[in-house]
């Protein structure tokens, strides 16, 4: 630390001139001017390496896909013959 209140130091990111006092010491120990100091991050409260909220809502239980109501596809309207399909195309 510097011993004079009006003692000068250079940014490390700009290189710009400051008073001793107003520099600050980022998360990589560099001495930075306030518009380049990026807050008080570090290795443990750094946004990055906290990890996401990717929690799954557990009160779905066995879930389903909606209906195709729009589609008029019923089950009791399936053909699942296919030999006779291929005989109605060769009547066409």
């Amino acid at each position: 630390m510097a011993s004079n209140k009006r003692a000068i130091a250079i940014c490390d990111t700009c290189g710009f001139q400051y008073p001793h006092r107003v520099l600050k010491k980022n998360s990589y120990g560099m001495l930075v001017c306030p518009t380049d100091w990026e807050g008080q991050f570090d290795l443990k409260n750094h946004p990055q390496n906290r990890v996401a909220n990717t929690f799954d809502d557990p009160s779905i239980r066995d879930p389903r896909p909606p209906l195709n109501d729009d589609r008029n596809v019923l089950w009791n309207n399936a053909n699942v013959n296919w030999e006779d399909e291929t005989s109605n195309w060769n009547n066409v």
